[in-house]
Parts: structure tokens; C-alpha cells; sequence
């Protein structure tokens, strides 16, 4: 099992680390496929943080806790991710799934408060199909997407396609500079795509959690972003149950 330990304002000891892994031993044990564990410990006001975010089954779960001693934050911490564990299996097997969209509707929901130490965030893969950006723009106006990520076959890089509020449409692609992504701004002509602009676009870089924490300040309905695990594109988003979903490359 991966885990990936950060202290930020802590000194990092062996003891913290193992005390840590062998506890999350039980919970890996639960999952039938664990992506990645990142566990962070930070000192801030005299209170020690323990937040672990748990990759595992296509879903994340994220617990954050604090203490004046960070064993008991660790502790406290675990205990709440098992409760939310238990949440989630008992929710998946009280119904027999029948579609991938029951499936959805079923997983754990997520908190609406203003800030919530639990988040449950539901993980969708992009579409395989390739598609050009003609064809993007045409799907959101046919299903009335509120954004489209997909990727061109000669590149296999996923782009991100939405709605602007002048009626037309912003497409984020990745450049050829690593790490780089430009706007193109197209608009319907004559049943064609017509650009209108282009120019580059900043993409912040953010964990998972700090991208929850960003899409909950600024109340938009998505957040398109670089996560700082795999360096591609994501998009956070609120799905209409009010549950957080993200959206992922899969290829």
C-alpha cells in the first residue's frame, strides 16, 4: 500500500509514520483497490492536524482532525474514516445497483455545510472516444452540458470544453510545453467553429482537498484544475443530488 507522509510546521519521525500505517493497514483491507493514501500532519495554533485523504474503489474519502497531541488527532482521524467507510458499504449493498447512474445516486453524500471535516466525492473517468472540438461544442449543445472534457485522437491529451456567458464556447487545451494550457474561444458560424481568440490559461495546482476547499469558497458549480498527484487536468464539480463528483482523464 502506498502512503505519501506530509508535515508542514512538524519535525517528521519515524514513530508518526508507522503508528500511522499500521492503523490504515485495516482500513486498506476493506477496499478491493486502494490508489493512493496522502496523509498530512500541520501545527497551527497550538492545535496538530492529522488530514487523510483515501483514493480507493473510484471513490475518495477525506478526514481532517485536530488535537493539542497529534496521536490523538491520528486516532481520531482513523476513527472517522472507518465510520465512513461503514457509511459506504452499507449504502452500497443495501440496493442492487442496475446502471452505472443508480450507482451515483447511492454513494455516500457529501456535506453541505460551509465547511465539513468529511467528504465523500464521487470519481467519474472522461470519455475514451476521441472527438475534435467541433463535435465537443455539438455534444454540449445537444445534452445541455454544463462542460465536456474529452480528448482529440491525434493526441490523446483531454481537453476541457463549457459554455461562456456571451454564448460562446471556451475551449482549455494543454500546450506543448508541459504543464502550460491555452483558452480558445470559438463561436457557432454557418454550422462551423470559428475562432475568435486564444491565449494561455492558468491552471492552479492543487491536492484534492484543496481543491474542495477552493470550489466551496467560490460557490462555482465547477473547478477545473491541475491535481497535484498525476499533473493532468481535473474537474471538481457539484453534481445535481448536491454530491461532489470529479472528473478524471483515463487514458
Amino acid at each position: 500500500m502506498s502512503v505519501s507522509f506530509y508535515f508542514k510546521n512538524l519535525e517528521p519521525t519515524e514513530g508518526i509514520k508507522e503508528h500511522t500505517s499500521e492503523k490504515l493497514e485495516k482500513v486498506r483491507e476493506r477496499f478491493h483497490h486502494v490508489e493512493g493514501i496522502d496523509v498530512r500532519f500541520s501545527l497551527e495554533r497550538q492545535n496538530q492536524i492529522c488530514e487523510i485523504t483515501v483514493r480507493a474503489d473510484s471513490t475518495v474519502f477525506h478526514v481532517e482532525k485536530s488535537e493539542k497531541d497529534l496521536y490523538a488527532a491520528i486516532d481520531l482521524a482513523l476513527d472517522t474514516l472507518s465510520t465512513q467507510v461503514d457509511k459506504y458499504h452499507k449504502k452500497i449493498d443495501s440496493r442492487t445497483l442496475n446502471s452505472d447512474e443508480e450507482a451515483a445516486q447511492i454513494l455516500p453524500s457529501f456535506q453541505t455545510a460551509a465547511h465539513s471535516e468529511e467528504t465523500v466525492i464521487n470519481i467519474y473517468d472522461a470519455p475514451v472516444k476521441p472527438m475534435d472540438d467541433f463535435e465537443a461544442a455539438l455534444q454540449m449543445q445537444l445534452h445541455k452540458y454544463r462542460f465536456l472534457m474529452y480528448h482529440e485522437a491525434d493526441k490523446k491529451k483531454y481537453s476541457l470544453c463549457f459554455l461562456r456567458p456571451d454564448g460562446n464556447y471556451s475551449i482549455i487545451k494543454p500546450t506543448e510545453t508541459l504543464g502550460q494550457y491555452e483558452e480558445n474561444i470559438f463561436k457557432f458560424k454557418n454550422n462551423k467553429l470559428e475562432k475568435l481568440s486564444v491565449s494561455l490559461y492558468p491552471l492552479s495546482l492543487f491536492t484534492i482537498p484543496e481543491a474542495v476547499e477552493q470550489i466551496r469558497e467560490s460557490n462555482h458549480e465547477y473547478l477545473a484544475f491541475v491535481n497535484e498527484e498525476s499533473r493532468r487536468m481535473n474537474v471538481l464539480f457539484y453534481a445535481k443530488s448536491g454530491q461532489l463528483g470529479l472528473k478524471r482523464p483515463v487514458i
